[in-house]
């Protein structure tokens, strides 16, 4: 890749203004001063290692008190008036770290480099990236293609999103494939960025407290493909409007995929079958053989699909794709079963965050489902969930700060209780459940008002079902 880093000079709201800068000219000016992070979480932290193995100065910002001990880090606090000096050379947000943040204005203002984590790592990598982004099902597709490859016997490795920072891979042993699940915050600074394959699932209602409304989600969403080129691929689903638009606007190679209508060029399922056709060649994969369920996960599978194929399609390659299929059985708290019992199916779709989450995980159900919701709310329209509800839930079951709102969209529509915490939740539960029943956890929330985050929330759940049978 060339070396070249991009950034954002002084507009939050401008995507679109640019300045150029050569990477070993960026790391050379930094001897006489330090870079600045904001932010002091997973990526935080990874960066900070970076610098520090690297010798290079640093200062960490954060709302928490910040411990480090390493030799190159600066205990300077961080103010907009220090921005305004020329001792901060390089400045990396965190993704959680709005652009609106004082502090990045600050930087904006005066002129110093922005940097995006992402940005960073991938100027000093070598190998193809392959991209995943999207409001649902990102970690399960970029696993996915991580064990294809892997199974065909490619060398690759996940990063991003998905929990180990992009900027990590910098200091292991260089590799073919890097596949980076990308969310929209670390998006939102992407400048130079390029993907072989960028591939986008899915914009829908989420992170509205941090975006002004939903098309300025998708802009953010849509810099994945803000540097492709006619030798890279864009794999996009075709049954999504806000995706099928970012489609008419890339040079890329396009591959689409659908639950609904035939794909001349990319991947479609009937009945029976995931059919991809690609190049004159046709694939079919036997839906009967997938370890994952719902119809969300077929979309993940036939977007995977599409990536490894396009990147290997030798007849030992595709029997390896047909093994991991077989094998697959998802990531935790995605639809994860977590037992079944007298006749009583329990599911932890903890991961579940947003409306849209919530209506393919009720999709893959008939009837006779009891669904514990709640949370924190993201500004979400909860009645958009009231004719699945109505058709599919016997007994809806609300907990947690979101709980009264819910109720007032979809409680009048099917027997609802509302409880205070999940333990609560369960209890209710097992009071009320009858042979036949599928009892869901898909919160349509965020965990932050009563876990640190969706995992804990879900294995929660997890350990209170299993304790109680």
């Amino acid at each position: 890749m060339d070396h070249i880093i991009y950034f954002i000079p002084r507009r939050t709201d401008d995507f679109e203004t640019e300045i150029s800068m050569d990477l070993s000219k960026l790391l050379e000016s930094i001897d006489d001063g330090f870079v600045a992070i904001i932010g002091f979480g997973v990526t935080g932290k990874a960066l900070a290692e970076f610098f520090e193995n690297r010798k290079i100065p640093y200062a960490i910002y954060d709302q928490k008190e910040v411990a480090c001990q390493g030799t190159y880090y600066i205990n300077e606090k961080i103010t907009e008036e220090l921005l305004s000096s020329e001792k901060v050379k390089v400045l990396f947000p965190s993704p959680g770290v709005s652009l609106k943040n004082p502090l990045i204005q600050a930087a904006q203002t005066n002129d110093i480099p922005i940097v995006g984590e992402l940005e960073w790592a991938a100027s000093l990598l070598k190998g193809e990236f392959i991209a995943v982004t999207g409001t649902n099902g990102k970690s399960t597709t970029v696993r996915l293609i991580d064990c294809f490859l892997r199974d065909a016997g490619n060398s690759c490795v996940a990063k991003g999103n998905i929990g180990s920072p992009l900027i990590t891979a910098v200091s292991e042993p260089p590799l073919s494939y890097y596949v980076i699940e990308e969310s929209s915050y670390q998006l939102e600074l992407v400048g130079s960025l390029h993907h072989k394959i960028a591939i986008c699932l899915n914009v829908t209602d989420d992170h509205l407290d941090r975006y002004d409304g939903l098309h300025d989600y998708a802009r953010a969403k849509a810099n994945i493909i803000k540097n492709s080129t006619s030798s890279d691929y864009f794999i996009y689903n075709a049954d999504d409007p806000l995706v099928s638009e970012m489609a008419k606007s890339t040079q890329a190679k396009t591959l689409s995929f659908s639950l609904s209508k035939l794909q001349e060029e990319g991947a479609f399922a009937d009945n029976e079958k995931i059919i991809i056709q690609m190049d004159g060649k046709k694939y079919e994969f036997l839906q009967r053989d997938l370890a994952l369920k719902g119809l969300h996960n077929l979309e993940n599978v036939m977007a995977s699909l599409l990536a490894v194929l396009t990147l290997k399609n030798d007849e030992k390659s595709i029997a390896a794709y047909h093994g991991t299929l077989k094998s697959f059985v998802g990531l935790p708290h995605r639809m994860e079963k977590v037992l079944e019992k007298n006749g009583v199916t329990f599911y932890n779709d903890s991961k579940a965050t947003n409306i849209d989450a919530v209506v393919m995980a009720l999709a893959s159900f008939e009837e006779n489902v009891v669904l514990i919701a709640g949370g924190r709310d993201k500004d979400s329209n909860f009645s958009k969930l009231k004719g699945l509800v109505q058709g599919k839930v016997k007994h809806l079951i609300l907990f947690g700060e979101a709980r009264e709102k819910i109720n007032e969209a979809i409680g009048n529509v099917v027997k609802t209780t509302l409880v205070d915490s999940l333990d609560e939740a369960v209890n209710k539960v097992f009071s009320d459940i009858s042979d036949g029943d599928t009892v869901l956890l898909s919160p349509a929330c965020a965990s932050f008002d009563q876990y640190t985050n969706f995992e804990e929330r879900g294995k929660h759940f997890k350990e209170l079902v299993t304790n109680h049978v």
